[in-house]
């Protein structure tokens, strides 16, 4: 896996996931995080060093350095890494964690049917070179 200092992990498919990843880049100006999806090699090897089913895309996954941070937590820590206005978001991390992660839970598992599902992963788009890994 490459030596990244942060990397988000994320469902490749998933409407929601796109369109959150689109809007960390608007707000991570200096390029510090890196991409990957989670269907992708480096996404995959991490699932399986977290023994976590390889076909289970239900949780955004940040990676700082060797801590992991899922559900919730990982979005809160994106979040924090970012900047910018969006950190007003940080009043939700008051809330208890069981908390945040039962809403984050509900959402991903319905996220298909309100946010859609994507035909493939293209990280294309986004054009940023050097950003998006596998």
């Amino acid at each position: 896996m490459i030596n990244t200092e942060k990397i988000v992990f994320f469902d490749g498919l998933c409407g929601l996931c796109d369109g959150s990843i689109s809007l960390i880049l608007k707000f991570d100006k200096n390029n510090i995080l890196k991409y990957s999806s989670l269907q992708g090699k480096s996404g995959q090897v991490l699932l399986k060093k977290l023994n976590k089913d390889l076909k289970e895309f239900d949780t955004v996954i940040f990676k700082v350095n060797d801590q992991v941070y899922t559900k919730s937590t990982a979005v809160f820590k994106i979040i924090e890494s970012i900047g910018g206005w969006i950190k007003v978001l940080l009043i939700f991390n008051l809330f208890p964690t069981k908390i945040n992660d039962w809403i984050y839970s509900k959402i991903a598992k319905n996220r298909f049917k309100l946010f859609g599902k994507l035909d493939n992963c293209d990280i294309s788009k986004f054009n940023i070179p050097g950003q998006f890994i596998d």
